[in-house]
């Protein structure tokens, strides 16, 4: 059986009752501070899809202690940069890429082009460097990117008014 790994942000720092909480699980977390301060629970989970493990380490996390997870922590928005160096290329190869001055073309947009730095998501660029260049990348990070998206999604229905679009927009996928 494969290890799924993975990095779990919580809403806060575990206290002593929730550490030793957490360390009575089977495969217990590694617990870490971000230098951006934000408190993680890194899992080594054996499971055949990484969805289940994501989903059983929320469920543990949550109703064995008062943490709160607020997201996966997935690594999703890179910069050209950062793409080169997973695929073991150049930066320039990249960019020439994404401005379509060489390979099939249809690089994906950045997030937010009008920035200094352009970001781009792995979650779309991965499935392009399958499909168009031939690489052989793991197809997890629609995974991250939807366990994200929901857990945004549970933090902010509290403030949705018209819940009632909420849940047929959901209804309907």
């Amino acid at each position: 059986m494969r290890v799924q790994h993975f990095l779990l942000v919580v809403d806060r720092a575990p206290g002593l009752i929730e550490r030793r909480r957490l360390g009575g699980l089977s495969a217990p977390p590694r617990l870490s501070t971000g230098i951006d301060g934000t408190h993680r629970l890194a899992f080594d989970r054996p499971g055949s899809a990484l969805a289940d493990a994501i989903a059983t380490a929320i469920d543990h996390v949550e109703t064995r202690t008062e943490l709160h997870v607020v997201r996966v922590a997935d690594r999703d928005w890179l910069t050209l940069a950062e793409i080169a160096a997973r695929i073991g290329r150049s930066r320039e190869i990249v960019r020439l890429w994404a401005v379509g001055r060489r390979g099939p073309g249809g690089f994906p947009a950045p997030l937010e082009p009008d920035r200094d730095t352009s970001y781009y998501s792995w979650a779309q660029v991965s499935p392009w460097l399958r499909e168009r260049m031939g690489y052989d990348l793991p197809d997890d990070e629609p995974i991250l990117a939807a366990t994200n998206l929901a857990l945004q999604l549970r933090a902010l229905v509290p403030r949705i008014q018209h819940i009632q679009l909420i849940r047929d927009l959901l209804a309907a996928a």
